[in-house]
């Protein structure tokens, strides 16, 4: 009696944790009494080998470091079931209730080990000394299934083609040389996204949809050397975010092996369709550049060179997979992230009206209204940069990173031990609103990092892009496009909330965290940039 009490039990639990899914919704039916006797059968049996095989770094770590604090767990979910929506929040409730100030939480998704860093000096010191063991990440079947074909910088394993793609990335794209021959393609994106603007008229203007395409169009510039339709635009971010979804870090489909066996859902045939597309996508880029220059590349091709262009005269010989990697690599990793940040931007301006006056004067006195900002002045507006870093503090990029995964046993934090094959997590959100650290945390106030006049980030602890050898290797590239969108909205237009109601700031799930309600906003031109925005539409 009591064993049948505890598999439905079981049953309950696993229908309960299937409805908590976080960065992919994988609805699951327990109807059909075939299904109900299946669970039945395997999930005891799937218990005992969990156990069995992926023993938490608390049953591991006996003599060779002291226990990391955990909450309880249940058997074959681990922690699952306390998981919520958004993660990174449901993350920092855990690590204040339950992680007894060491700076780590042990939690078990499913089957994973994984280790929640909420200390800086933790971080610091995992992202240094440990940084080669920490440098891998998790084997998860989800990315597998993405990228098995068309592997990205970001996901790939601590190795040779990690190397060499992130090598490729930099040298062709993000390192200051070529940020500084590719300025002109922002300049021009800048002004083709003030004419569409001032084309649509007085009226509610989505916002992140705006700062997508304009993105997103930065980059296939330097990419490809040319735009991309407006479908293709909708298309891309629609199979983007579809892929962020998938690669969350606590996606049941890895975490629990009998969603994986059974399928449910048909994930596994959703994320291969995804990654077909994905393939086929990047593909395509290479093929329509070749088309446009059936000899690889213009011999004169100089100030207006791209990434496809100097990969396809690269004396080492490189085949499409690698090709298409770097190119979908830098598509993926940076349009998401920049256009989110421009949509979390504006969104604290609107609900502080205070600072967007100030940011706007900034601008129209360093650059006036008889010319567009362009990507040089950026250098002369120490208040905007401000704005942006305020932005990623509040709102970074990914709230608890890229997942990293242990390649070696290693010892931190004076004596914890973290085993081989454990998830490594690190609340950068936590961490960045730490009222120990920053004074008035939750307030959105860029004179924080002002001093003297000039910005002042040296001191101030924040990692947004990461740390040590995974450091995001496009931070240069994201804030240079994030300063350009966000200086030329400010300069040409005047924007309003909707019905002067409050932007709603809830954070929705994702490993990217976007705004849980899209940004609206009343946009209007500027009665002193009428004249100049007319002559940029006719051109």
């Amino acid at each position: 009696m009591v064993s049948y009490i505890r598999t439905k039990w079981l049953v309950e639990e696993f229908q309960a944790s299937a409805e908590l899914a976080h960065d992919e919704t994988m609805e699951m039916e327990i109807s059909h009494p075939l299904l109900l006797a299946s669970l039945l059968l395997i999930l005891p049996f799937t218990w005992l080998l969990v156990r069995l095989l992926s023993a938490s770094p608390r049953e591991r770590s006996s003599g060779h470091g002291r226990r990391i604090p955990s909450p309880p767990a249940l058997p074959v979910f681990g922690h699952l079931h306390l998981l919520k929506k958004p993660l990174h929040r449901s993350l920092a409730a855990l690590a204040t209730r339950y992680g007894d100030g060491a700076g780590l939480l042990h939690l078990r998704f499913g089957a994973k080990p994984v280790v929640l860093v909420t200390s800086p000096a933790v971080a610091g010191e995992c992202f240094t000394a440990h940084d080669v063991a920490l440098a891998d990440r998790p084997g998860l079947s989800s990315r597998r299934l993405l990228t098995e074909d068309c592997p990205a910088i970001a996901m790939c394993n601590y190795g040779p083609l990690w190397r060499q793609l992130r090598r490729l990335a930099t040298v062709h794209a993000l390192c200051a040389h070529r940020l500084g021959a590719t300025a002109g393609a922002r300049d021009a994106e800048a002004r083709a996204m003030a004419a569409r603007l001032w084309r649509a008229g007085p009226g509610a203007v989505a916002v992140k949809t705006t700062a997508y395409q304009f993105v997103a169009n930065v980059i296939m510039a330097m990419v490809a050397g040319q735009r991309m339709p407006e479908e293709q635009v909708l298309r891309f971010k629609a199979m983007t975010e579809a892929g962020l979804a998938a690669a969350g870090a606590a996606n049941r489909h890895d975490s629990l092996p009998v969603l994986r066996l059974l399928d449910f859902g048909r994930t596994r045939r959703r994320l291969a369709g995804l990654a077909k597309a994905r393939r086929q996508f990047g593909q395509s880029i290479l093929d329509d550049y070749r088309r446009r220059h059936p000899r690889g590349a213009d011999a004169k091709e100089t100030a207006s060179r791209t990434v496809i262009g100097d990969l396809l005269r690269s004396p080492e010989p490189l085949d499409d997979v690698v090709m298409r990697s770097v190119c979908l690599s830098l598509l993926q990793a940076g349009t998401d992230t920049s256009s989110s940040t421009i949509e979390w931007a504006m969104a604290l301006l609107l609900n502080n009206p205070d600072v967007l006056g100030k940011a706007t004067a900034e601008i129209h006195s360093v650059v006036g209204t008889s010319r567009l900002l362009q990507e040089s002045d950026l250098a002369g507006l120490p208040y905007l940069r401000c704005v942006i870093t305020e932005t990623l503090r509040l709102k970074p990029l990914a709230p608890s990173h890229v997942p990293h995964e242990a390649s070696r046993d290693c010892v931190v934090a004076g004596g914890y031990a973290v085993a081989r094959g454990t998830m490594v997590l690190v609340d950068v959100y936590s961490m960045q609103r730490d009222p120990d650290a920053w004074e008035e945390p939750e307030r959105f106030l860029p004179e924080r990092f002002m001093a003297g006049g000039e910005v002042d980030g040296e001191s101030r602890w924040m990692m947004p892009f990461g740390m040590g050898r995974r450091r995001c290797p496009g931070e240069g590239l994201a804030l240079r496009t994030v300063g350009v969108a966000l200086g030329v909205m400010l300069q040409c237009f005047e924007w309003e909330r909707v019905g002067g109601k409050e932007v709603d700031m809830r954070e929705g799930s994702g490993l990217t965290m976007p705004m849980d309600v899209p940004l609206v906003a009343l946009c209007r031109p500027r009665a002193e940039m009428e004249t100049l925005l007319q002559r940029l539409c006719r051109k």
